[in-house]
């Protein structure tokens, strides 16, 4: 803004000096050719502005204090011909000098006093519509899978986040259900929920939004995001590839942990419950609360039962991540002891 302040009055001493030179040598013609040159050089720096705009209120407190720069500049002119009459050089030299000063200053002053805090109370801040961020729904694998309310937490997620009522239903008889597994996990998405809607960074919508000739929830989901024109949040793998093909954006929790470490680590020991028998002879397969399955290999004899087991490999893919273990010390100790 500084250097605006100087092209002006440049300008302004620019035209004074032309209107005097090609005028009758009058004050009036050097005033004249300093207006001219005025306005062109707000024509150049309204041409620069509209490529690289700045605010209107700092634009207005510059011109305004620009223009009493100018009043004060007169005004010296006047007083100074009265006390210099006998000296027409020296009142020119004061009117040069107050034009120069008491301009810039005012230009300057005017910029200043329109950046304080006290002028933008009223104003709301303006957000581009690209930069607002977009409703994200929650499908229940992303709800139970729990690592959702970790990221409201920490702040990494923004936008409102839209649980539908029939999602909640389907938690709810999830949570009912006679297999205690299913149970378990039906509760562990509730219990999420409760901690999502307690985030305070968060604003969770429950929408009633339904459609009843649509049976699958899946199905439900992606028409809900195209109403809504939000994004998908899930760990279903065929619900994700549902949804990209029908141009909806989907936020896939397993793709963030492919860049994060994993919540286990080879050498850590866990104690799961072995609940059938894997692909290959002698393995049992269990699974963490959140749906991670774990193969444990030679454990066909501890399905039905906790055993303890150590992490030999994590494989985390788009589709979810697998752990791969071994029967720990303990659990073949136990074996020794009772056959």
């Amino acid at each position: 803004m500084v250097f605006h302040s100087l092209f002006i009055i440049g300008s302004i001493f620019a035209g004074v000096a032309l209107g005097l030179k090609f005028g009758t040598g009058s004050f009036l013609d050097g005033l004249f050719g300093a207006g001219l040159m005025f306005c062109a050089s707000l024509v150049l720096i309204w041409l620069e502005y509209k490529v690289f705009p700045i605010k209107p209120v700092e634009t207005v407190g510059s011109l305004v204090g620009f223009s009493f720069g100018l009043i004060l500049c007169g005004l010296t002119s006047l007083v100074s011909q009265h006390i210099f009459i006998h000296s027409p050089d020296v009142t020119q030299i004061l009117t040069f000098v107050s034009l120069f000063g008491f301009c810039y200053l005012g230009t300057t002053f005017g910029f200043r006093i329109s950046q304080m805090p006290f002028l933008k109370q009223g104003q709301k801040p303006t957000v581009p519509p690209t930069q607002i961020p977009k409703p994200k729904i929650l499908d229940t694998s992303a709800i139970i899978d729990g690592r959702i309310a970790d990221l409201c937490q920490t702040g990494f997620l923004e936008g409102p986040l839209i649980v539908p009522q029939f999602i909640l239903f389907e938690l709810h008889r999830i949570s009912d259900s006679a297999d205690t597994h299913k149970r378990l996990r039906g509760k562990r998405g509730l219990d999420i929920l409760h901690t999502i809607q307690n985030t305070e960074s968060i604003d969770v919508n429950i929408v009633h939004d339904d459609f009843p000739q649509i049976p699958d929830v899946d199905s439900k989901l992606v028409a809900l995001a195209k109403q809504l024109e939000a994004k998908l949040i899930t760990t279903d793998m065929n619900l994700n590839k549902v949804a990209s093909l029908q141009g909806i954006q989907v936020l896939n929790a397993n793709d963030v942990s492919k860049a994060i470490r994993p919540v286990v680590i080879p050498g850590e020991s866990l104690r799961v419950f072995l609940l059938r028998e894997g692909k290959e002879a002698g393995q049992g397969v269990a699974h963490l609360d959140d749906g991670t399955m774990v193969v444990v290999d030679h454990a066909k004899r501890w399905i039905g039962k906790y055993v303890e087991v150590v992490v030999t490999s994590v494989i985390q893919t788009s589709a979810g991540r697998m752990i791969f273990s071994s029967v720990g010390e303990n659990t073949r100790r136990l074996q020794a002891s009772f056959g």
